[in-house]
């Protein structure tokens, strides 16, 4: 199963997701990295914007969010389609286009 981390960004210290409604969507989230062979997947905190989870797929950080609201509200319906874009996001930047979607 794939590692699920919130971290940081100010200092990268890791944090819980500790929102009641937030273990599915989490589950929802290991399997999808797991059947999309990332073996880790990290969502960043900027304090400026906490409401924003910057996306990381392996080791390619990426110009994607997902909202706080997904896991305190628990989106489990949602959560494999913003993957899906975060993962495109990742085809993108690995091709030479994130430069463009800044």
């Amino acid at each position: 199963m794939s590692d699920v981390t919130f971290r940081n960004e100010s200092d990268g210290a890791p944090f819980e997701m500790t929102a009641a409604k937030a273990a599915r969507v989490l589950d929802d989230i290991r399997a999808w990295a797991s059947s999309n062979s990332f073996e880790h997947v990290v969502f960043w905190r900027d304090q400026g914007d906490a409401q924003k989870f910057w996306v990381q797929l392996g080791d390619e950080r990426l110009n994607y969010w997902i909202h706080e609201s997904t896991f305190t509200d628990g989106l489990h319906e949602q959560v494999e389609a913003q993957m899906d874009f975060a993962r495109g996001a990742q085809r993108r930047s690995t091709a030479g286009f994130g430069r463009f979607d800044k």
